[in-house]
């Protein structure tokens, strides 16, 4: 029998408890080395339950996609809009515009497959953003070069995550293909 299709779709109220699990698995895979063993085990299941519930579980779902393998999330994409005239970090505002990508997962089995561009594709199309990623995330800043974003020089330290580094990189409109 031949297995189902990878897909990515709009994220729904029912993916709330499999989108926290992910989200959780996907952090302890990308952050292993980065963090310590501790703090990674320490992830929080209650608290992306309540993200996940506040983003999905409301008249107006915030946007968000979610990756799939058959029946399976393996991962998720999520955008916001960041009022000017700076970022609630005290950033000032990205030369990109008020758009932003606020996390994009995939766990490892699934990475390299396509999923993650198609993740980023349904998410933010061609449109001008921005978005942090940990400086020692080399993978990830990859990637993300390879959909047009660069670094712009804006730095920051999450100090409630062991003071992991982490840049912003923002890009343009992208011409369509």
């Amino acid at each position: 029998m031949p297995r189902p299709a990878a897909s990515v779709r709009r994220a729904v109220a029912p993916d709330v408890e499999r989108l926290a699990d992910v989200h959780i698995r996907c952090w302890q895979e990308t952050y292993r080395g980065m963090l310590s063993d501790a703090f990674l085990a320490a992830a929080d299941r209650e608290g992306r339950l309540a993200l996940w519930r506040h983003l999905l579980d409301r008249p107006d779902p915030a946007e968000a996609w979610v990756a799939c393998d058959g029946d399976t999330v393996v991962g998720f994409a999520g955008i916001r809009s960041v009022p000017p005239p700076e970022s609630p970090e005290g950033h000032p505002p990205p030369g990109s515009g008020p758009l932003e990508l606020w996390g994009l997962y995939l766990l490892a089995s699934h990475q390299g497959l396509g999923l993650g561009g198609q993740l980023l594709g349904a998410a933010l199309g061609t449109q001008a953003a921005s978005l942090w990623v940990a400086a020692g995330n080399s993978r990830a800043i990859g990637f993300y070069r390879r959909f047009g974003f660069e670094p712009d020089g804006v730095e920051d330290t999450l100090s409630d995550w062991e003071d992991l580094p982490e840049i912003r990189m923002v890009r343009p409109v992208q011409p369509a293909a």
